[in-house]
């Protein structure tokens, strides 16, 4: 009897990078390595990508979008797409936050498919349009948590601050997020740092939420601190990243560095873990509830690089759980600085193996609210 299939439903996939779509792709690969035959459904953005087509063996059925409004797709003809990819698949995978929520869980529910809702962030409150947008969403998303089976979010404190968890605390399943970046069985171990630069690094979106004024405002004070000279690197989509205008100011910060600071664009694959060997410590200093666990974490430490991180809800949980960095408070420059310069100067107070990382936070971990349900349809399909 062939297994039961899973459909993951969001607004953006590849090539749109982002924490949420390269994990869910990555949640994808690793269910479909298990045997589950695995489809995404998504926004057909940029306009000129096929309507379907195979990414690394996954079929992707794409919407058109009409029009997309800060970060949100509108997809008329979204609801027909998911009906149409459901054929054979037995369970569906709503993320949120997505404008379509009620239109996926309403489909899913009338061709009998069970449902699991995956809480990937809360919807800002920063601005007024936010603030409306966040209202807009609230009635999509309560629609899924009542026709939901399970809640997949990454960790209790991070559910504490969210009203939508709150509401449904019963149906919440706590796991981390899927890393897009695994340790490779043949990757080589990460060389001695030399002594003469500590190398900082930044991985993600070039994008607000992200805090990075904070940290190019805590390199200068870092140096002098430390007494040696302190690179930054910058890696990751900066041009073209939806719902931004972020990156002049940052590039602007970078040219007037004197090559303290660089940016290197964005890596994938070797190169990417290439990159996270050449750091000292990586910096995750996110002060938005955009922010809800931070993927690159977990990628850096399970190449041995300690991380420093803003202690915020789902945020700290790699840093709790591994004991592979320092946590510093929300915003605070002054703390910031502080926390570098701690594990900078003793670094060998945060190593852990890798096979504890992957143990604690590593994708088997990850997919596990996932292959539960996939395995109690098989059991009841078996009866």
């Amino acid at each position: 009897m062939p297994k039961p299939g899973l459909l993951i439903c969001l607004t953006y996939h590849l090539p749109n990078v982002s924490g949420l779509t390269l994990s869910a792709h990555a949640l994808a690969l690793h269910l479909a390595g298990r045997g589950y035959p695995v489809r995404i459904a998504t926004a057909r953005h940029p306009a000129d990508l096929p309507a379907r087509e195979e990414v690394e063996g996954l079929e992707v059925h794409r919407s058109r979008a009409l029009a997309i409004v800060a970060k949100a797709a509108v997809m008329p003809g979204y609801a027909a797409t998911v009906w149409r990819a459901l054929d054979d698949m037995s369970a569906v995978n709503l993320y949120l936050p997505n404008l379509d929520a009620a239109v996926v869980a309403i489909v899913a529910r009338l061709r009998g498919r069970r449902l699991i809702v995956t809480y990937a962030c809360s919807v800002s409150r920063r601005t007024l349009f936010d603030r409306f947008s966040r209202l807009v969403a609230a009635s999509t998303h309560l629609v899924a948590g009542l026709l939901a089976d399970r809640i997949h979010v990454v960790s209790e404190d991070y559910a504490a601050q969210s009203t939508f968890c709150r509401l449904f605390r019963r149906k919440l399943d706590f796991a981390p997020y899927a890393v897009p970046l695994p340790l490779g069985p043949d990757e080589p171990a990460r060389p001695t740092p030399p002594d003469d630069v500590a190398v900082i690094g930044f991985v993600g979106r070039i994008s607000r939420q992200k805090s990075l004024e904070l940290l190019l405002d805590a390199i200068p004070d870092v140096a002098d601190r430390l007494g040696r000279d302190v690179r930054l690197d910058l890696i990751g989509p900066a041009e073209g990243v939806i719902g931004e205008s972020y990156w002049p100011g940052i590039k602007l910060r970078i040219e007037e560095s004197g090559g303290r600071m660089r940016y290197r664009g964005v890596l994938r694959g070797e190169a990417l873990a290439a990159a996270y060997r050449e750091l000292d410590v990586l910096v995750l200093p996110s002060a938005d509830r955009l922010e809800s666990y931070g993927l690159v974490q977990v990628e850096a430490m399970l190449r041995g690089v300690p991380v420093v991180a803003s202690d915020r809800p789902g945020v700290r949980l790699p840093v709790q759980e591994t004991g592979m960095g320092e946590l510093f408070s929300s915003g605070d420059v002054g703390a910031l600085v502080e926390a570098l310069v701690k594990v900078l100067a003793d670094p060998g107070r945060y190593c852990c193996d890798s096979s504890q990382v992957e143990a604690r936070l590593g994708n088997a971990v990850a997919a596990r609210p996932y292959v539960s349900l996939l395995e109690a349809i098989e059991a009841e399909s078996g009866r």
